[in-house]
Formats: C-alpha cells, structure tokens, sequence
C-alpha cells in the first residue's frame, strides 16, 4: 500500500450511502470487491469517509469496477506546482 494524502482543507468528512443496485449486479460488485481484497489491492476500512461505486459495462462484455468520487473532487484542493525555469 502507498500511504498518500487528499487534502480537503477543513471541510468535514463526505459519507455517501451505496446506490441501490439489482441483485445480479450485486452478487458481481461482490465478487469483484473480494478478487480485489484477495489480490491485496484493496483493504477493508470503517473511516469517517465512503463513495459509492459504479459498474461499467465495457465493449467487450466484461465489468469495470469504478468509484464515484465526483463530490470529495470537488472539495479537494489542488496542488499547485511550481513553475519550472527553461535554462
């Protein structure tokens, strides 16, 4: 795991409920989520903060799992990077 930091500045923590979603399309987030904790890329977590995933049928048939992170996106504040001198 790569520790890393969003600064949202003083703004409280953004809790969203999961979207409802149909039974079949449940059963399949399931399964992604645990091939992902099997996999070691995700954890399990109880913080203050949640995003509701989507499920993204691809072209080719298969599911993208994805998060909406769209409300902590805009509570979030960008870095600005220094401007680089030409020599």
């Amino acid at each position: 795991m790569t520790p890393h930091r969003i600064n949202t500045g003083d703004h409280p923590p953004i809790k969203q409920y999961p979207r409802c979603l149909p039974l079949v399309r449940k059963e399949e987030a399931d399964h992604l989520v645990k091939e992902m904790v099997d996999n070691g890329i995700i954890e399990e977590s109880s913080g203050p903060r949640a995003s509701p995933i989507v499920l993204v049928k691809k072209k080719d048939g298969s599911t993208q799992f994805c998060v909406d992170y769209r409300k902590l996106n805009k509570i979030t504040k960008k870095r600005q990077l220094s401007p680089t001198m030409n020599r």
